[in-house]
């Protein structure tokens, strides 16, 4: 989850200016204070401008000490603090200007969503999840729930996630921005579903992977979840068509379902109606996913089996028929390493090739979020960096350049 703080300054630079407009506008204030209290501010806006929080902070803190009143003053300096890290002042001073009797509800609900902002910054999310909360019946009644909703995928508390982003659907009007789209949902639902696998909730989790199915049918995951389901349930009839449907609209994720799929138990032979697929019907299956999207992920699985069922042989039969759709670049280099034994006619010619894309390789073999550009050994639905949904190309880094 992530806040902007880049709009800052100008919200400092429009306080400013909004207190200069009063100072001219008052006939009270003496020669002094209309020539020091102006100089602050310049001082501090040319801090902030410069991104100096640390004169910044002096500069309106001393300027709060001569305007002790100025809502605004507190406001900016709370932000300051909180953009510095220093929440726990930045705590204080919200806490001290909802404790003033003189508020608008307006201005009420502005303090608690900074309040807010303070306690997620500093992780106490029990705290900021009970400000916003506050929130329900106030001008920001959306905007603390779309925050409500963020924290909720933040601590992976995904009954409550779903609920929120229901609510917000029910509430949202035709121009509402920022609105939960069906892909959210069906993210929420498989990740419920998981839970439910986890507690042993068969029915449960298939039907949460039924609703994401409904709420969002062109997305992969939850036909991919649904099948490692049926899988893990012995069912080969149901598991075979969900994997078929996987690979026939979404060949670039068959490495999702490939090994597991691959190892399930054969029946075919126990078949009377012949309603199940063969290992080598799921083989035939997957290698034609991967002519279509080759990668690494998917290619391991497809050369463990060969190798278990027809040996090494047969795997470099596999590269070289191929080779047009790896190019002996990453794919093939990754089955060099998992190799125990490498014929010695074919020896000279691997370890010359391994020496070649080991630079190469070293900086491919990783999936990289797009969005914060943390790296990962495996694929994520949610970056575990930003927490953002599908922000993992289905293939390792620069898989696809290389190939």
């Amino acid at each position: 989850m992530e806040f902007d703080f880049w709009w800052l300054p100008g919200a400092a630079l429009f306080f400013a200016l909004g207190w200069l407009a009063s100072r001219k506008e008052s006939s009270k204030q003496t020669s002094d204070s209309k020539s020091a209290l102006p100089e602050a501010y310049l001082r501090g806006l040319q801090s902030l401008l410069g991104d100096d929080q640390v004169r910044a902070i002096d500069a309106f803190t001393d300027l709060v000490r001569k305007e002790p009143d100025s809502l605004e003053l507190h406001l900016a300096l709370g932000h300051l603090f909180r953009r510095k890290g220093e929440t726990d002042r930045a705590i204080r001073v919200h806490q001290n200007l909802l404790a003033r009797q003189d508020l608008s509800p307006e201005k009420r609900a502005e303090l608690l969503r900074e309040l807010a902002l303070d306690y997620i910054k500093a992780g106490l999310f029990d705290r900021a999840e009970q400000s916003l909360q506050s929130l329900s019946d106030s001008p920001l009644a959306y905007e603390a729930q779309k925050l409500r909703l963020d924290l909720a995928q933040r601590v992976r508390d995904w009954p409550l996630a779903l609920s929120i982003a229901k609510a917000m659907l029910a509430k949202a009007t035709p121009t509402q921005q920022d609105v939960p789209g069906p892909q959210l949902l069906a993210h929420l639902l498989a990740e419920i579903a998981q839970l439910a696998l986890q507690q042993g909730n068969h029915s449960d989790a298939s039907k949460a992977l039924q609703e994401a199915k409904a709420q969002d049918p062109d997305h992969p995951r939850a036909w991919i979840d649904e099948c490692l389901i049926h899988i893990g349930r012995c069912d080969q009839e149901k598991a075979d068509d969900m994997a078929m449907v996987v690979l026939e609209r979404w060949p670039e994720h068959a490495a999702r379902l490939a090994d597991r799929w691959l190892c399930m138990k054969d029946t075919s032979q126990d078949s009377s109606e012949g309603a199940v697929l063969s290992k080598i019907d799921r083989f035939a299956a997957l290698e034609k996913a991967y002519v279509i999207e080759p990668s690494y992920d998917l290619l391991a699985p497809l050369l463990a089996y060969l190798q278990a069922q027809q040996g090494e042989q047969a795997c470099l039969r596999f590269l070289t028929q191929h080779q047009a759709h790896h190019k002996g670049s990453l794919s093939l280099l990754a089955h060099l390493k998992r190799r125990e034994s490498i014929p010695l006619d074919d020896g000279a010619m691997l370890r010359a090739v391994r020496l070649m894309l080991e630079p190469l390789a070293s900086r491919s073999a990783r999936y990289v979020c797009r969005h914060c550009g943390f790296q990962a050994n495996r694929h994520y639905w949610q970056c575990p960096g930003c927490n953002q949904w599908d922000r993992y190309a289905p293939q390792r880094a620069d898989e696809r350049a290389l190939n």
